[in-house]
């Protein structure tokens, strides 16, 4: 449809109409200045949205841009949480693009919704090309009348926000993580509500978009819960195996367990801030070291497979309070050299003629067995441990354990076929 001015617009929505009038009252698009030339107002098929493909220049709307694009109309007390990646301004291809903006280079497809129903002095929410309009933003004083391109969207509801967001960040490198973020955010906020009151997460704080060493994942906080109520519902003659959940989107087995749970219930409340002061306690250990202070160590609570496997046990013996406490008591009676979970122990621990040179410890990889023998670490230490903290003779143990075990559930498979 041609747009000439502002108007009615037959077969559109009165919501879009005015949407789109009072863009037009505010920005001044190139295919409106010039007589030759008007706008056309799109409708995505897809995703049932309407949109303007339009050129506003630097200096016009450098100052309306919200990198904070929100699902909804925020409350007073609510907090923005983004849609966005973080930005990254000292990656090499970032740099490129300032030093081309400041060169007069034109943008285009910069996907965004014209909202004025929060941050109205913003009102051009970003939902893709953050990094082209930060470039032009730090090029806008010597470039100011440069044209950039803008696909211009109207009226969005949660769905479509999310369904153009994820759309345009994966067109770009984006990891699986900041769709798993954007996805959980469509879903709803219980999730990133529950972690924030654990204390896995600051109050205001959203998952990372990217693996961190303190900050969790969306995969992290939907492995952990899952595993802790698969952990709870299962029997003490089952085989073991914890699992992790997928990435990219949404999980199924998340979304079944997750439509059954009280995020406030006390006892989910409690197992979370367990495993905060676990994450926790790892970092301030390894951390204080002079040696053995690696990276990979001081993250392990958070590395997904240790995560599966702990809060599986953290439900398996949630009938069986003393037994669990073995499990919450590993932060505690530590000497200045100790780590709760030893990573170093667990780094170590193989079986020796099967495992591979190449093998890197427990905790490390996150194929099935590996899990059910992190998990195992946590049974023998709390079934057969005298002293209870680990060690490389309890992760050998374990491993040995549930290769055994292993063997016997295939056999016992395979005699079932008979």
């Amino acid at each position: 449809m041609r747009i000439h001015k502002p108007g009615i617009y037959p077969n559109v929505p009165d919501e879009i109409n005015d949407k789109i009038n009072d863009f037009l009252g505010e920005f001044s698009p190139l295919e409106l200045e010039q007589e030759s030339s008007d706008l056309t107002l799109h409708f995505d098929e897809k995703s049932k949205a309407y949109y303007l493909m339009c050129h506003l220049t630097a200096e016009e709307f450098q100052q309306k841009a919200d990198f904070k694009a929100a699902l909804d109309k925020p409350d007073e007390d609510d907090e923005i949480y983004k849609l966005n990646r973080d930005i990254s301004e000292n990656e090499s291809a970032f740099q490129i693009m300032v030093t081309d903006a400041k060169e007069g280079r034109s943008f285009e497809d910069i996907v965004v919704e014209y909202d004025t129903s929060y941050s109205n002095e913003v009102p051009l929410k970003i939902y893709g090309g953050q990094h082209r309009i930060r470039a032009i933003q730090n090029a806008v004083n010597e470039k100011p009348k440069v044209y950039h391109g803008f696909r211009i969207f109207f009226g969005l509801d949660r769905h479509q926000k999310v369904e153009i967001a994820t759309i345009n960040n994966t067109s770009i490198a984006v990891s699986n993580d900041l769709l798993d973020r954007m996805r959980e955010q469509m879903i709803g906020g219980e999730l990133r509500k529950y972690f924030q009151t654990i204390g896995l997460l600051a109050e205001g704080e959203d998952f990372s978009d990217k693996r961190s060493p303190v900050v969790p994942t969306v995969r992290i906080a939907r492995t952990f819960i899952v595993n802790f109520y698969k952990g709870k519902s299962a029997k003490k003659s089952d085989f073991h195996l914890p699992i992790v959940c997928s990435t990219g989107g949404v999980d199924d087995e998340y979304l079944k367990i997750r439509e059954k749970i009280d995020w406030n219930s006390e006892e989910l409340v409690k197992v979370g801030k367990e495993f905060h002061k676990l994450h926790t306690t790892q970092r301030a250990k390894i951390n204080s070291r002079k040696k053995d202070n690696y990276g990979e160590y001081a993250r392990k609570a958070l590395s997904l497979a240790v995560v599966a496997s702990w809060s599986y046990a953290a439900g398996f013996y949630s009938k069986e309070p003393d037994k669990q406490h073995v499990l919450f008591s590993l932060v505690d009676n530590l000497r200045d050299s100790e780590d709760p979970l030893n990573a170093k122990a667990l780094s170590e621990a193989r079986l020796k003629g099967v495992d591979p040179d190449t093998y890197r410890g427990l905790g490390a990889r996150i194929n099935p067995n590996e899990l059910g023998r992190m998990f195992e670490v946590f049974f023998v230490l709390i079934e057969k441990a005298t002293d209870k903290k680990i060690s490389i003779k309890i992760a050998n143990a374990a491993i040995q354990s549930f290769e055994a075990k292993r063997s016997q559930y295939e056999a016992q498979k395979a005699l079932e076929k008979i």
